[in-house]
C-alpha cells in the first residue's frame, strides 16, 4: 500500500511503497458522488474533488482513501480511471514505471485549473 509523506511538491504526498511497473494498479478508491449545488466554491472539499469522468455529466466525484493526497504533476506517472472491472471505485495505476518510494503524481487536468481562475 502506497504511505503518506511529506513532498517536496507541496505539503504531503503519496509515495510508491514498492516497484510498480506501467500499467499496475496502485491504489483502489471508494467514491462519493456529489452535485455542483453541494460543493460550492469555498467549500474545502471544491480543492479536492475529481471531475466525472464520463461526457455532460455535471455530478463530481469525491474519492476516499489517498486519492485527494496525490500531487499534480504535468509529467505525471500516474493515472486515474474508474475501474473497468467494479465502477464502485476509482483506479489509480501507474502510466510508467515507478520505483519505491518515488512520489506518485498525476496530472489534474485543465478543468480543474481552469476552475481556479473564474
Amino acid at each position: 500500500m502506497p504511505y503518506l509523506a511529506d513532498s517536496s511538491i507541496h505539503g504531503h504526498g503519496i509515495f510508491a511503497d514498492k516497484d510498480y511497473f506501467k500499467g499496475d494498479t496502485i491504489e483502489m478508491c471508494p467514491y462519493l458522488i456529489v452535485n455542483e449545488d453541494s460543493i460550492k466554491e469555498d467549500c474545502i472539499l471544491h480543492n479536492y474533488i475529481f471531475y466525472s469522468p464520463y461526457e455532460d455529466d455535471t455530478d463530481f466525484l469525491i474519492p476516499l482513501g489517498y486519492a485527494m493526497i496525490y500531487n499534480h504533476s504535468s509529467k505525471p506517472n500516474a493515472e486515474w480511471e474508474i475501474s473497468e472491472t467494479d465502477d464502485r471505485f476509482v483506479r489509480f495505476f501507474a502510466v510508467e514505471d515507478i520505483k519505491k518510494d518515488e512520489e506518485i503524481v498525476h496530472d489534474y487536468g485543465h478543468d480543474y485549473w481552469e476552475s481556479r481562475l473564474e
